[in-house]
C-alpha cells in the first residue's frame, strides 16, 4: 500500500439554494405564534472521507431570516446508504451577525440539530435537502410579538465539489 492510499481525501465545495425559516415562539399571554420566511443561502464546505461509506462534512454557511443574517457552522456525519445517496446528521452552531436593533432581542448564539440527504448527480454536482431544529431559544421579537423563539430551517440546494 502506498502513502497516497493511506491518506483520506478531503474535497472543498460551494453550495447554495432556498432556505425556509420557521421561527416558533409564544406571545406574552402564552399563545403560540411564529414567523415563516423564504430566502436563499450560500456556503463553502469541506467533505472528508473517513471510510468507504462514512464522511465528515463541515461548512461555513450564510443565511438570513427577515432582516437578520446568520453565520451557521454545521458539523455533519454522512453515510452512503445507497450508491450516490448520503444521509447526514449532526449539530449546527447558529450565530446572529447583526443583532443591533432594539426591537429585537436575539441570543447571538444558538445550537441546532440537522438531518438531511444528499444525492450525487455527477462526481462534482450534488443536490441536498436538510432540516435543522433549534434546540435552544434564540429569538425575542417585540414587533412581531414572538418570545422564546426557536429557529428551524428547511433547505433545498445544489453544491459543486471543487
Amino acid at each position: 500500500m502506498t502513502v497516497a492510499q493511506n491518506q483520506k481525501l478531503s474535497i472543498f465545495g460551494i453550495k447554495g439554494g432556498l432556505n425556509r425559516s420557521v421561527i416558533s415562539g409564544k406571545q406574552l399571554d402564552g399563545t403560540e405564534t411564529g414567523f415563516i420566511g423564504v430566502e436563499i443561502y450560500g456556503s463553502i464546505s469541506l467533505d472528508t472521507e473517513l471510510s468507504s461509506r462514512w464522511r465528515f462534512e463541515n461548512e461555513l454557511l450564510i443565511s438570513w431570516t427577515d432582516e437578520y443574517y446568520f453565520l451557521e457552522i454545521p458539523l455533519r456525519f454522512k453515510h452512503e446508504t445507497f450508491e450516490r445517496v448520503f444521509f447526514t446528521a449532526g449539530p449546527k452552531i447558529d450565530m446572529v451577525l447583526n443583532n443591533d436593533d432594539e426591537t429585537y432581542d436575539f441570543n447571538n448564539f444558538g445550537v441546532s440539530l440537522e438531518l438531511g440527504a444528499q444525492y450525487m448527480l455527477t462526481k462534482r454536482i450534488i443536490s441536498e435537502f436538510r432540516y435543522s431544529h433549534g434546540l435552544i431559544t434564540q429569538i425575542n421579537d417585540i414587533v412581531l410579538d414572538i418570545y422564546d423563539g426557536r429557529r428551524n430551517t428547511l433547505r433545498f440546494g445544489l453544491g459543486y465539489r471543487l
